[in-house]
Protein backbone atom coordinates (compact mmCIF):
# COMPACT_ATOMS: atom_id res chain seq x y z
CA UNK A 1 0.00 0.00 0.00
CA UNK A 2 3.13 2.25 0.56
CA UNK A 3 4.44 2.16 -2.62
CA UNK A 4 0.87 2.57 -4.59
CA UNK A 5 0.62 5.71 -2.37
CA UNK A 6 3.83 6.61 -3.51
CA UNK A 7 3.75 5.99 -6.77
CA UNK A 8 0.65 7.94 -6.61
CA UNK A 9 2.15 11.01 -4.97
CA UNK A 10 5.12 11.14 -7.33
CA UNK A 11 2.66 10.70 -10.74
CA UNK A 12 0.98 13.88 -8.98
CA UNK A 13 3.97 15.95 -8.40
CA UNK A 14 5.85 15.06 -11.42
CA UNK A 15 3.51 14.50 -14.52
CA UNK A 16 0.78 17.78 -14.77
CA UNK A 17 -1.07 15.17 -18.19
CA UNK A 18 -1.72 12.26 -15.16
CA UNK A 19 -5.15 11.63 -14.19
CA UNK A 20 -4.80 11.90 -11.04
CA UNK A 21 -3.35 15.55 -11.17
CA UNK A 22 -5.83 16.52 -13.91
CA UNK A 23 -8.66 15.19 -11.44
CA UNK A 24 -7.52 17.35 -8.52
CA UNK A 25 -8.20 20.09 -11.17
CA UNK A 26 -11.66 18.94 -11.86
CA UNK A 27 -12.22 18.86 -7.81
CA UNK A 28 -11.15 22.56 -8.03
CA UNK A 29 -13.07 23.19 -10.34
CA UNK A 30 -16.34 21.15 -9.19
CA UNK A 31 -16.20 23.16 -5.84
CA UNK A 32 -15.78 26.44 -6.99
CA UNK A 33 -18.95 25.51 -9.86
CA UNK A 34 -21.02 24.13 -6.50
CA UNK A 35 -20.32 27.84 -4.73
CA UNK A 36 -20.82 30.04 -7.05
CA UNK A 37 -23.91 28.14 -9.41
CA UNK A 38 -23.29 29.58 -12.90
CA UNK A 39 -26.46 30.05 -14.86
CA UNK A 40 -27.32 29.11 -18.05
CA UNK A 41 -29.63 31.33 -20.70
CA UNK A 42 -27.71 34.64 -19.33
CA UNK A 43 -26.77 37.23 -21.61
CA UNK A 44 -23.22 36.99 -20.03
CA UNK A 45 -21.69 34.71 -22.66
CA UNK A 46 -18.59 34.13 -20.06
CA UNK A 47 -21.63 32.82 -17.70
CA UNK A 48 -23.47 30.79 -20.71
CA UNK A 49 -19.98 28.66 -21.12
CA UNK A 50 -19.12 27.97 -17.73
CA UNK A 51 -23.24 26.80 -17.13
CA UNK A 52 -23.06 24.60 -20.14
CA UNK A 53 -20.11 22.83 -19.46
CA UNK A 54 -19.53 20.38 -16.72
CA UNK A 55 -16.50 20.78 -14.56
CA UNK A 56 -14.56 17.85 -16.59
CA UNK A 57 -15.27 19.65 -19.86
CA UNK A 58 -14.36 22.71 -18.17
CA UNK A 59 -11.07 21.22 -17.32
CA UNK A 60 -10.34 19.30 -20.82
CA UNK A 61 -10.81 22.36 -22.26
CA UNK A 62 -8.15 23.80 -20.60
CA UNK A 63 -6.06 20.90 -20.77
CA UNK A 64 -6.32 21.08 -24.44
CA UNK A 65 -5.26 24.58 -24.57
CA UNK A 66 -1.84 24.26 -22.59
CA UNK A 67 1.44 23.06 -23.83
CA UNK A 68 2.98 23.45 -20.16
CA UNK A 69 2.45 22.65 -16.69
CA UNK A 70 2.52 26.69 -15.75
CA UNK A 71 0.29 27.03 -18.84
CA UNK A 72 -2.06 24.82 -17.44
CA UNK A 73 -1.69 25.93 -14.15
CA UNK A 74 -2.51 29.27 -15.38
CA UNK A 75 -5.52 28.33 -17.37
CA UNK A 76 -6.98 26.29 -14.34
CA UNK A 77 -6.69 29.64 -12.15
CA UNK A 78 -7.93 31.82 -14.67
CA UNK A 79 -10.75 29.55 -15.14
CA UNK A 80 -11.46 29.38 -11.47
CA UNK A 81 -11.21 33.50 -11.42
CA UNK A 82 -13.71 33.60 -14.49
CA UNK A 83 -16.34 31.29 -12.09
CA UNK A 84 -15.69 33.86 -9.44
CA UNK A 85 -16.24 36.75 -11.41
CA UNK A 86 -19.06 35.49 -13.49
CA UNK A 87 -21.04 33.05 -12.19
CA UNK A 88 -24.01 33.03 -9.63
CA UNK A 89 -24.61 36.68 -9.52
CA UNK A 90 -27.08 37.24 -6.89
CA UNK A 91 -30.17 37.99 -8.22
CA UNK A 92 -32.29 40.40 -6.88
CA UNK A 93 -36.06 39.75 -5.20
CA UNK A 94 -38.26 42.89 -7.62
CA UNK A 95 -40.50 42.25 -4.91
CA UNK A 96 -37.99 43.61 -1.98
CA UNK A 97 -37.17 46.15 -3.49
CA UNK A 98 -40.44 47.41 -4.69
CA UNK A 99 -41.86 47.43 -0.81
CA UNK A 100 -38.72 48.80 0.35
CA UNK A 101 -38.51 52.63 2.24
CA UNK A 102 -37.60 54.69 -0.61
CA UNK A 103 -35.11 56.89 1.99
CA UNK A 104 -33.64 53.69 3.04
CA UNK A 105 -32.79 52.88 -1.28
CA UNK A 106 -31.46 56.63 -1.35
CA UNK A 107 -29.19 55.91 1.41
CA UNK A 108 -27.87 52.66 -0.20
CA UNK A 109 -27.12 54.57 -3.27
CA UNK A 110 -30.13 53.76 -5.42
CA UNK A 111 -31.36 56.75 -7.72
CA UNK A 112 -34.65 57.85 -8.67
CA UNK A 113 -34.71 56.96 -12.05
CA UNK A 114 -33.95 53.00 -10.57
CA UNK A 115 -36.24 53.56 -7.90
CA UNK A 116 -39.10 53.85 -10.55
CA UNK A 117 -37.60 50.92 -12.62
CA UNK A 118 -38.43 48.85 -9.37
CA UNK A 119 -42.12 50.49 -8.72
CA UNK A 120 -43.24 50.88 -12.00
CA UNK A 121 -43.30 54.66 -13.97
CA UNK A 122 -46.68 55.95 -12.86
CA UNK A 123 -49.53 57.29 -15.69
CA UNK A 124 -49.68 61.13 -15.86
CA UNK A 125 -52.53 61.27 -14.15
CA UNK A 126 -51.44 59.62 -11.06
CA UNK A 127 -48.12 61.41 -10.88
CA UNK A 128 -50.32 64.73 -10.84
CA UNK A 129 -52.42 63.47 -8.20
CA UNK A 130 -49.71 62.38 -6.29
CA UNK A 131 -48.24 66.31 -6.42
CA UNK A 132 -51.34 67.47 -5.80
CA UNK A 133 -51.65 65.07 -2.65
CA UNK A 134 -48.18 66.78 -1.46
CA UNK A 135 -49.68 70.40 -1.45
Amino acid sequence: MDNRMAGLAEQFMSSWQSEIFRQRCVAQIETVRNQTKPRAQNEDPVENFLATNTSAQLEEFVFNKSKTREEYMSLVSDMIIMLRQHAGKPTVDMSVLQNADPSLLQEAGVSKDEMEQFNGKPENGEEEEASKDDK
